[in-house]
């Protein structure tokens, strides 16, 4: 492929582009906008340098598209640019319809739309949105509208939705390439989020090792083998996800400020449907909405930013107090893997019970906490009763598990799990760690006393265990 601009980047030194590359990123405001949304949502108030956003990830995601792409096609003998260059396309538009703060909000998309389908800002098909991650209905719409823009550039762009959208078995590989067991977006967000925040905890995993692993892939029947060269690379990669998972993402602090966040967000959009709402941040949902529809004009678009957000939420002196961080009135029963030990005899069965229930939307978080509230108070008895807003409860979905890598050898490909004692210890880890966070108002335990927070972890495992059950049963019903 010919290039005709290299950007430099901290995490794979020159990102290069081609002259329809540069066409397509520049004054495009879907893409241009990704320079003003953080890539880790509220992890900027535990991690202060954690400030990079969905566009240097796209970039990277695009790069790393092209380099595994490469080396794919090659092995199938089947290189082709053509191919590469819409690949890479692909890549770059993977995440254009991700809303301010990154996935801090995904949660609450239902809610958003159903507001402005009630209050009339927006027509749209709401059953679309109840299947698969709601970015990833917007990115479809989004990408719909680039039609015109993609064609005029020389590409295919029904191609480029048969890769991104995975619409065709001839292209299965090259959608795993942009999303799959061993993908670029996860290799770019790993290198990245571990520079950015400086969360290298024992390990690291750099473009040394990328291109380690990419010279060592082979291809079998449409998957991503590799070679046992490769292996000690592939543990760091996973060792380093598991690290920032517990150091990063699942940072108890990290949770509570996106739950807080996200409780401003549920409210005002409460609010709105009973119009009772602040007119400013109303008409700014509308248009937040409008955007998750695919319906935003190009000024609309340049709305769906963090700061355009915070600009219109500062009316709102909760979130005021969150961006400013003053201590916050909630404090976690447990932070790390030592006290989830302490009160759940069986953790990796209260694990396994929420992550059946898969990614939680708002509604079924309300839910689970409602139930769980007035279980406990039915527990605890006395005086001291907790009520709905006394209580934040968190479960963050994780993909760690790697029994889907697989090594190649004589006999057969084998999943890296069962040949390194490394990875087999990252599994185990990740049972046993917490997977569910609980937060309780400070106020309220102190008003009812030691002896009720004792009483609180003594009864949590059994109702937790339950609440989960009860969830799930209506959730599938």
């Amino acid at each position: 492929m010919e290039y005709k601009k290299a950007i430099r980047d901290p995490i794979h030194g020159f990102i290069k582009l081609t002259a329809e590359e540069i066409q397509l990123i520049d004054g495009e405001p879907l893409i241009q906008r990704l320079r003003y949304v953080k890539q880790l949502g509220f992890v900027f108030l535990v991690y202060p340098t954690a400030t990079h956003t969905r566009f240097d990830h796209s970039l990277g995601v695009m790069h790393v598209a092209g380099l595994i792409g490469e080396r794919v096609l090659r092995e199938m003998k089947m290189l082709d640019e053509g191919v590469i260059k819409h690949l890479r396309a692909a890549a770059l538009l993977h995440d254009i319809g991700h809303l301010p703060f990154s996935h801090s909000f995904e949660v609450l998309t239902r809610e958003l739309l159903h507001m402005a389908v009630k209050n009339k800002c927006v027509d749209v098909d709401l059953a679309q949105f109840d299947v698969g991650k709601p970015h990833e209905v917007t990115t479809k719409l989004l990408v719909e509208r680039l039609t015109p823009r993609l064609a005029e550039l020389g590409y295919d762009p029904e191609l480029i939705k048969d890769i991104l959208f995975r619409r065709s078995e001839k292209y299965k590989v090259l959608s795993n390439i942009v999303s799959g067991v061993f993908d670029a977006d996860r290799l770019d967000y790993i290198m990245r989020d571990m520079y950015f925040t400086g969360a290298a905890v024992g390990t690291s995993f750099t473009h040394i090792d990328l291109e380690r692993i990419i010279e060592n892939l082979e291809v079998a029947e449409d998957k991503i083998l590799f070679d046992e060269k490769a292996r000690v690379n592939l543990e760091g990669y996973l060792i380093t996800r598991y690290n920032l998972y517990r150091h990063v993402y699942l940072h108890h602090k990290t949770v509570l400020f996106t739950e807080v966040g996200r409780a401003i967000l549920a409210d005002n959009i409460e609010r709105c449907v009973e119009g009772r709402g602040d007119g400013i941040i109303c008409e700014y949902l509308c248009e937040l909405a409008r955007f998750v529809a695919g319906k935003a004009g190009d000024v609309d678009a340049w709305k769906a930013t963090d700061d355009y957000f915070i600009s219109v939420f500062m009316r709102d002196p909760r979130f005021r107090d969150l961006l400013a961080r003053r201590p916050l009135e909630y404090i976690p029963l447990w932070k790390r893997e030592k006290e989830f030990l302490e009160i759940f005899r069986d953790p990796a069965k209260i694990n396994a019970s929420i992550d059946r229930l898969g990614p939680l939307h708002w509604a079924l978080v309300n839910k689970l906490r409602s139930w769980l509230v007035e279980r406990l108070n039915v527990e605890l008895g006395g005086a001291c009763k907790l009520s709905h807003d006394d209580v934040i409860i968190s479960y963050v979905s994780f993909e760690p598990y790697t029994e889907d890598l697989y090594i190649t050898t004589a006999a057969r490909p084998i999943p890296i799990s069962e040949i390194s004692p490394l990875v087999q210890a990252i599994n185990e880890a990740w049972r046993r760690a917490p997977h569910v966070f609980l937060f309780i108002r400070r106020k309220t335990l102190d008003k009812c006393g030691e002896a009720t927070l004792r009483g609180l972890k003594d009864a949590l495992e059994p109702l937790l265990d339950l609440a989960i059950r009860r969830v799930s049963t209506q959730s599938h019903a």
